[in-house]
């Protein structure tokens, strides 16, 4: 049996397609899907009497139904071998409405390629299709009390681009899309005959995020490899093409010569730690004691949970706050909230935080101040305190991404567990919780958490700040070893 994503995953790599099936991937969320977008739609419709679709279901349950139901839920259908499941279909007197809940805010025009490929399946099986509507969430709505459907949910035929406009009908861009999808079906079947070759690493394999397999196709790429080569448009080309396979051995000038890359070059070429002593000083220059090392962990909501929120708003429930004075005495604060924990949390975090010095954190812009920005939108009473903590922040991250600071081993990247690891001799490897999207599952359940949950919880979010105090540290002794040699 086949099904739509079959055919994406072989029109993006023919290997992607093979491996999916050999060796298949555990789901990894990223938002909490807290309410069920089906049962909402319905709801707002009124449809309170449909048929339900199942897995396994085959065409006949359906056909045999199709009289003693108006509308349809999750429909399993099949032609030629490729099973599809629509989301929510309303029969009228010349054929059906399709619906299509999306539990995000703005379905993009690639939608369209899948309605058209149903479309496909439905045409076949003498399935006339009428109409068709988006079901999207409202950016704009906030939540108080409860879900009022009207204002949430928006009904809408028209699909979003990448600058979330809407511009084109679902008709008009279905219909440009439509096409046969037996050659698709037949190339299936010959690339699950036996395990394509290896590919040469592209754009491909890292394009709208890495491949889910790519370790498993790259499993043992150098440090210095030309395809870690950071923001370069030219390396896979370099690579391809002429043949170059390190950092070391390219023409600055073929490259676009960022700092970055200008850093990931020196390294390569001298074998040794690229480290700006001057720009590192100058950056650090207005840390001051006491250092605050701040880090937060937060769930996202596709619906949101609580009075204030909007969807996709995220609920910060936790923070480790290391506490360094200008003797290098260090001591630790940490908050671990339930439920709706946002003023807990504040209020704890205003107490807790030093009125003075830095506030270190790590990637600020798009995780800790940008958090707290959004808490003080929604507790404006609390503004001005907040406010005054995100004022004193220091990206402890920016040296690393900007190149200033650049190891081989960093391969490309520098994440705080990467360079904790690289500069000194802890890893994460130790915890039981021992990254992000683990965290966020245990949260998930944290009601039903035992002690030790919630101590690997604690552990986890410790780690990452005890991490930022070893790593700039790290960069201290640097600075004062470069200082000493002069």
């Amino acid at each position: 049996m086949k099904h739509l994503s079959d055919i994406n995953k072989l029109q993006r790599c023919d290997r992607l397609l093979w491996l999916s099936k050999k060796q298949p991937q555990a789901f990894q969320r990223y938002v909490m899907f807290n309410e069920n977008i089906y049962e909402l739609t319905l709801r707002l419709f009124g449809m309170k009497e449909y048929f339900k679709g199942a897995p396994h279901d085959t065409n006949e349950r359906f056909f045999s139904n199709v009289d003693a139901y108006d509308v349809f839920v999750s429909v399993r259908l099949e032609y030629n071998d490729l099973r599809i499941k629509m989301p929510i279909m309303r029969k009228v007197h010349d054929g059906f409405v399709l619906y299509y809940p999306y539990a995000n805010c703005y379905p993009k025009e690639h939608e369209a390629q899948t309605y058209a490929d149903q479309e496909w399946v439905l045409d076949h099986l003498g399935i006339r299709v009428v109409d068709r509507f988006i079901v999207r969430l409202n950016p704009e709505y906030v939540r108080q009390g409860e879900l009022d459907l009207e204002q949430l949910l928006l009904v809408e035929k028209k699909l979003y681009n990448d600058k979330n406009k809407a511009k084109h009908s679902i008709g008009k861009l279905v219909n440009e899309r439509k096409r046969d999808l037996t050659p698709f079906l037949e190339a299936i079947d010959k690339v699950m005959e036996e395990e394509p070759e290896r590919k040469i690493r592209t754009n491909i394999c890292t394009r709208k995020g890495k491949c889910e397999y790519f370790d498993v196709c790259f499993p043992n790429q150098k440090d210095v490899s030309i395809l870690n080569l950071v923001s370069s448009s030219k390396k896979f080309e370099l690579h391809d093409i002429q043949g170059i396979e390190t950092i070391s051995q390219i023409d600055f000038a073929d490259v676009e010569g960022t700092r970055h890359q200008y850093a990931q070059y020196m390294a390569a070429k001298t074998g040794t730690l690229f480290f700006d002593a001057v720009a590192v000083s100058h950056f650090f220059r207005d840390v001051t004691y006491p250092i605050s090392y701040l880090d937060f962990e937060w769930e996202t909501f596709a619906f949101p949970p609580f009075d204030g929120m909007k969807p996709y708003d995220v609920l910060t429930f936790q923070y480790s706050l290391h506490i360094e004075d200008a003797k290098h005495n260090v001591r630790h604060k940490e908050f671990l909230g339930r439920k709706d924990c946002r003023e807990d949390f504040i209020k704890q975090l205003i107490e807790d935080i030093p009125k003075t010095g830095s506030v270190m954190c790590f990637n600020v812009e798009g995780a800790e101040k940008l958090r707290l920005k959004q808490l003080a939108v929604q507790f404006p009473k609390y503004h001005e305190a907040l406010e005054q903590i995100w004022e004193r922040m220091v990206d402890l991250a920016i040296p690393f991404s900007s190149g200033l600071i650049y190891d081989n081993k960093m391969a490309g990247m520098y994440s705080l567990k990467k360079l904790v690891k690289i500069f000194t001799n802890k890893s994460y490897d130790e915890l039981a919780i021992g990254d992000g999207i683990t965290a966020m599952q245990s949260y998930a359940k944290l009601d039903e958490a035992d002690e030790e949950t919630i101590k690997n919880l604690l552990k986890y979010c410790a780690m990452d700040t005890y991490s930022m105090i070893l790593v700039y540290h790290w960069v201290l002794r640097q600075l004062a070893k470069r200082k000493k040699n002069k």
